[in-house]
């Protein structure tokens, strides 16, 4: 029934409920958002009326297949409303609006009798069960077998409200659900209990969530897949019925396992409850209930990843039956999903994999965990044990972060692993055509509206290298044999999406002949040519026509059509251009030569028409298949469905001005041009981003041009001198390479996620052999036909076609001259005619690994053949008229504000580069390339590390952080007396968690290595701090407190040895902070040195004046840690105060000035990791004011803060931010 009965319902209720017919009840209304319905009670016992949220989570299912969650916003609830929320929470499945409301009211006048001391019988009529019996007792009724083998699809369905009639929780079953959470939490994940799940109820919804910088994502992944370090990948799971564990699961069918999955990001490690039920609405609208508190960096906020529909599906559809299939037939993930599709008949009959293997034969290793990620590489259902321990949340976690992590291995539709090839950083679709479509249909492709606001230059970059790469090319070079046959430079066409295009080209077809209006708003059907009009014309459909007596082809977007009168009403919303340049490439030389310039429709354009052809149009409608065209047909047809899209800037503008609107609500683009618009922009599997802001803007088409000039409506006809910013995306202006005037930059990079992992492996391979430690790479060009670009930035750098020879051997050819690969790298195409770039020259910037002896040839060119040894950084597109990074139009200013800025930077700002290999711009001088533009694992690897990795780092930290869990979440795991070591694997129980703990403490955690100092894999390029340099003796030691307290003991035990395991697995540079663990004689005071700067920072330079490499910490902690914040201040260097222009969240006393260090902003489960990284974060925060050093520190003069102005500073900052002292403040400074 859905939704219409749904809305039907809650309106006869509420009438209804008008009537008096529901005592208490006063009103049914409906709420914010689709599913959401409020009810608003009153008792006379009460001091105030109640407003109860009411959420149906499965509106197409109502009213059999869904059921309601409630809950209230009163922040203080009466004590009958929670227990009348929390009992009647399962009992609310199946039902209609006005029987939810009536069973409700019922429970909450018995609690409210109960509350007041009455007896009411009747109140344990939902009590059925004793809590005693064991857990299995819940499922009594056992579902009939459907003879489902594998958990396929049936038709046998047993909805909410056939079940038998709710009962209680048993606790036993309650025990089962914590036990198995317990072992998410072992196994390296947080747990987040949001409503009663868990706690009293065996329904509801839980959170599963890892910090993304435990995944041992690469930077440009992280960009890419638009996540970052702090973030969460969340798992929600919400379970309609009462819980089945793992085994349970496994022995019935698939179909009678009622469990949904969410996946999305989250700002903290479990979104809030009303963002985890806005995630399971069926209207995307409940998600933007809560955008007032999405403002506020510290309420939680659910969103989705650019993944998230298709694991979304993959989980809902498939993972039950998946899991099914691998304890049946013993199968990994991969195996049991080749097995389904079979099964299912997704694959063809070659397609099918062998059965499965005989019982007891071992599944195959995780590639994960043979990648050294040692708690992602985990499979939990290998692990010993009986089978009634293992967990199904926790298997459905490790399956989810599976599929992400390695997202770019497999098909975003079948999950089948694509071939070996190029490896992105986004994911894509495999080769089957039907994928294609329903990837694009489903909407599991990346937002193009989002991309198009963020970075339009991208978009306009990616479209004009589809045009020119869809332009016939015939090309031949040094070595190798011309090439007669004509074809397309692009290696792979939008097969698949179904699209409909005008058929232009054919012989075969016969268009619609119409006369039409001098203004060409109409057609006129009205002789044989036209006949049958009206079964290809309806409204909002297009069409393409064509006269004799004009050139080009115009394209119109039905508006009425008239079957009387035989007439059809159009907007001309473009038109396209009807020649086409054929390329012939010449390696080596400045520009192409035109080889032939023909005509894509020979024998219809008469120079001369008669009179009795003027005004008579040849009309093609959009209805022609495109995966039925030959490639040349295909390619020309692409290009008149471009030519009639906008220019992206006015597309941005438009969705600008239309919030929530799709391309396909812009009558301006034809659905044939929003289907290959976001095929062009799904199908980039790099990272792109623009360094260059300012917005340009098309200069008119030149007279004698092939481009389409003004005359129809929506032709791109602005006019120069707008001025301003395009796009919302990341201002990258401090990563602009100087000295490239007249070219636009993009940041770019390819390859797999763990790309960047392996150039660093192998970079400090060739380091452990080779002495490059001062100059570990270099940089170089690689230029190409700018028809070849939409392909490399799709299949990467490498040399599978041979299109001007190989004369100096086999590998990727590049150069230190930018002159020379520009010569490679233009082309003769015409521009897509609608670009605000107007490109007419593609250059890509790499970093190489600096092993020039081992390159297949190094002059004239450097030839390398390792294909982990270039890293792409940026690409460079030289824009025709164009202007460059200011906006000016004017060459000669900008190369003066380059050369200004450049004198304006510090040396220390750029990276190094080795003598004799430097990298030249257009000017022959050599360029700087910024420092903050390289990533900081590719610089100075130190030899003799080559076992460690940044991918075993990142993954090592999984085990470290659990201290911003909520204390409410993990007491609930630990409820039942079942105290499981928190912290230990697996496999591992302590008595408590306190001797999980001091056990803990008597662990080397360092491993072969010393934990203090700290890993010595100092990164010489990156930071001068020196460890033990600190002159311990120098500062004020305290005796430990006499105010110590056995919880706060605990805990700061707890996080040194957290800190002490981080500290010995990260480099030095990349922590930031050190710590000298074995000085440490009182647990409630701490020595930290902050260190590694930036350079750029005028903190950094300030302190490289004064000639220290650190600033000097001490932490203080009170007996009422973690519940009371620590005392953080700066001992020294002075900072300049902020009255003087200082900045960095220093005060005058040296006090750190940060509400987290506040009774108001301070939470029990911050850990001291994240104190420190935000402090760090505050010191290098440019606002309002950038943090400097007091001047007397830069004369020489140095003097320590003391800590009775740090004390006296903190408060008054505190009291002027109105932000609460901690009470015991003075005591926990004074350390007494």
């Amino acid at each position: 029934m859905g939704f219409k009965k749904f809305r039907a319902d809650v309106s006869t209720a509420a009438q209804k409920v008008a009537s008096g017919a529901i005592s208490g009840v006063l009103s049914v209304t409906n709420g914010d958002s689709d599913g959401n319905v409020v009810i608003k009670y009153h008792h006379d016992s009460l001091t105030r009326d109640i407003h109860i949220q009411v959420l149906a989570q499965d509106v197409s299912e109502y009213p059999d297949g869904n059921s309601f969650l409630l809950w209230t916003d009163d922040p203080d609830p009466p004590p009958p409303v929670e227990a009348a929320v929390k009992v009647a929470q399962d009992c609310l499945s199946g039902l209609s609006v006005y029987e939810m409301v009536a069973v409700f009211a019922g429970r909450l006048e018995k609690e409210i009798v109960r509350d007041v001391g009455g007896e009411d019988d009747s109140l344990d009529e939902y009590d059925d069960e004793d809590e005693n019996d064991d857990y299995d007792a819940a499922y009594d009724a056992d579902y009939p077998s459907d003879g489902d083998e594998f958990g396929l699809p049936s038709s046998t369905f047993r909805s909410f409200h056939q079940r038998a009639k709710p009962v209680d929780t048993p606790k036993p079953l309650l025990q089962r659900i914590r036990r198995d959470l317990r072992q998410i939490k072992q196994a390296g994940y947080k747990v987040g209990f949001l409503d009663s799940f868990g706690r009293t109820a065996a329904t509801g919804i839980v959170s599963i969530s890892v910090r993304v910088d435990k995944l041992a994502l690469s930077d440009e992944a992280m960009e890419a897949w638009d996540v970052k370090f702090p973030d969460y990948v969340v798992l929600l799971i919400r379970f309609a019925k009462k819980y089945d564990p793992l085994e349970r699961v496994i022995a019935q069918a698939a179909s009678h396992t009622e469990v949904t999955f969410r996946i999305g990001k989250c700002n903290k490690y479990k979104p809030s409850l009303h963002q985890a039920l806005g995630a399971f609405a069926e209207s995307t609208h409940a998600l933007a209930l809560d955008n007032s508190e999405t403002k506020h960096a510290d309420v939680a906020h659910f969103e989705k990843l650019f993944i998230s529909n298709s694991l979304e599906s993959f989980l809902n559809e498939s993972f039950i039956s998946l899991l099914k299939i691998r304890e049946n037939s013993h199968l990994d993930w991969e195996g049991a999903n080749e097995y389904f599709l079979t099964r299912t008949g997704f694959c063809t009959e070659a397609d099918q994999p062998p059965q499965p293997p005989a019982p007891g034969q071992a599944s195959q290793t995780s590639d994960l965990a043979a990648d050294g990620h040692d708690i992602l590489g985990r499979d939990h259902l290998l692990e010993e044990g009986p089978a009634n321990e293992r967990s199904l949340p926790l298997v459905a976690m490790q399956f989810a972060m599976r599929y992400f992590v390695k997202c770019t291995e497999y098909c975003l539709r079948c999950h089948r692993r694509l071939e070996k090839g190029f490896e992105a950083l986004r994911p894509y679709v495999c080769s089957d055509p039907l994928c294609l479509f329903q990837y694009m249909a489903m909407g599991f492709g990346p937002a193009v509206e989002h991309e198009i606001l963020t970075e339009p230059y991208v978009v306009d970059l990616l479209v004009s290298l589809c045009y020119t790469a869809i332009q016939p090319f015939r090309g031949y070079g040094y070595g190798v044999a011309p090439q007669t046959e004509t074809k397309l430079p692009i290696r792979s066409l939008p097969v698949g999406l179904r699209l409909r295009v005008p058929d232009l080209l054919s012989v075969t077809a016969t268009p619609l002949n119409a006369k039409v209006t001098a203004d060409k708003s109409r057609l006129v059907f009205d002789g044989e040519g036209g006949q049958g009009f009206v079964d290809h014309l309806a409204p909002a459909r297009w069409l393409a026509f064509r006269t004799p007596s004009e050139s080009g082809v115009f394209h119109a977007r039905v508006r009425e059509v008239n079957i009387a009168m035989k007439t059809a009403a159009i907007d001309v919303m473009g038109k396209s251009a009807a020649t086409w340049a054929m390329i012939q490439q010449l390696p080596g030389t400045a520009g192409p030569a035109l080889d032939a310039m023909y005509g894509p429709y020979p024998g219809v354009v008469q120079p001369h028409p008669t009179p009795a052809e003027m005004g008579i149009a040849d009309v093609y409608p959009y209805d022609a298949e495109f995966d039925s065209m030959d490639d040349t047909s295909k390619g020309i047809a692409m290009r008149h469905v471009l030519d009639t899209l906008p220019s992206i800037l006015e597309i941005g503008d438009w969705l600008s001005s239309h919030p929530h609107s799709t391309l396909r609500s812009m009558e301006r683009i034809s659905p044939a041009a929003a289907s290959l618009l976001r095929w062009i922009v799904s199908s980039n599997r790099s990272c792109i981003f623009q360094v260059d802001r300012s917005r340009l803007v098309t200069q008119p088409a030149q007279k004698g041009s092939e481009t389409p000039a003004g005359g129809s409506k929506g032709q791109n006809t602005r006019c120069q001198g707008l001025s301003g910013v395009a796009g919302k995306g990341r201002n990258r202006e401090h990563e602009r390479i100087l000295g490239m005037d007249g070219w636009i930059q993009f940041r770019f990079a390819q390859g797999s996620p763990d790309k960047e992992l392996r150039f660093n492996r192998a970079l400090q391979e060739v380091a452990a052999r080779k002495p490059i430690h001062k100059n570990p790479t270099i940089f170089a060009w690689h230029g190409s036909n700018i028809a070849n670009w939409h392909s490399i930035v799709r299949t990467g750098l490498d040399f599978q076609d041979i299109r001007c020879g190989r004369a100096y051997g086999h590998g990727v050819y590049f150069s230190p001259h930018s002159s020379t690969s520009i010569s490679y790298s233009s082309g003769g195409q015409h521009a897509w005619p609608n670009s605000d770039l107007n490109i007419t020259s593609c250059l890509s910037l790499n970093e190489i690994i600096n092993a020039s002896d081992e390159f297949v040839a190094r002059t004239p060119h450097f030839v390398v053949s390792q294909l982990d040894w270039h890293q792409c950084r940026y690409l460079f597109v030289q824009a025709h008229g164009r202007v460059t990074h200011n906006g000016t139009g004017n060459k000669s200013t900008n190369k003066g504000s380059d050369h200004q800025a450049g004198r304006a930077l510090k040396k220390e700002t750029f990276y190094p580069q080795a003598p004799g290999l430097e990298i030249y711009g257009q000017s022959g001088k050599p360029l700087q390339i910024p420092l903050s533009a390289i990533p900081f694992r590719t610089i100075g690897p130190a030899a003799g590390t080559t076992s460690l990795s940044p991918t075993k780092r990142a993954v090592h930290q999984l085990e470290d952080s659990d201290g911003e869990e909520d204390a409410e979440d993990v007491s609930i795991l630990l409820t039942d007396d079942e105290h499981d070591a928190i912290d230990g694997p697996p496999t591992k129980k302590s008595a408590s968690p306190a001797s999980s703990m001091d056990m803990a403490m008597t662990q080397d955690v360092g491993g072969a290595r010393p934990p203090t100092p700290a890993n010595i894999n100092i990164y010489r390029a990156m930071t001068d701090f020196e460890p033990g340099s600190l002159d311990l003796s120098s500062l004020l030691r305290l005796a430990p407190p006499s105010f110590a307290t056995e919880a706060a003991t605990k805990s700061l035990s707890r996080e040194l040895v957290r800190l002490q395991t981080l500290q010995s697995r990260m480099s030095l540079h990349e922590l930031g902070w050190y710590m000298d663990f074995d000085s440490i004689s009182n647990l409630y005071q701490w020595i930290v040195q902050l260190h590694s700067f930036n350079p750029s920072l005028p903190l950094a330079q300030d302190m490289k004046k004064a000639g220290t490499t650190s600033v000097v910490l001490e932490v203080r902690f009170g007996g009422g840690y973690p519940f009371a914040p620590p005392f953080v201040r700066v001992v020294r260097p002075r900072f300049l105060p902020f009255m003087e222009g200082g900045g960095g969240h220093v005060t005058a006393g040296g006090a750190m000035c940060m509400e987290l260090l506040t009774s108001s902003g301070w939470s029990p489960v911050s850990s001291m990791e994240s104190v420190l990284l935000q402090v760090r974060m505050a010191m290098c925060s440019l606002e309002p004011k950038p943090a400097r050093l007091d001047r007397r520190v830069m004369a020489g003069r140095k003097k320590d803060y003391g800590v009775a102005e740090a004390i006296e500073a903190f408060e008054r900052a505190v009291r002027s931010h109105g932000w609460a002292v901690p009470q015991d403040l003075r005591v926990t400074a004074n350390g007494v």
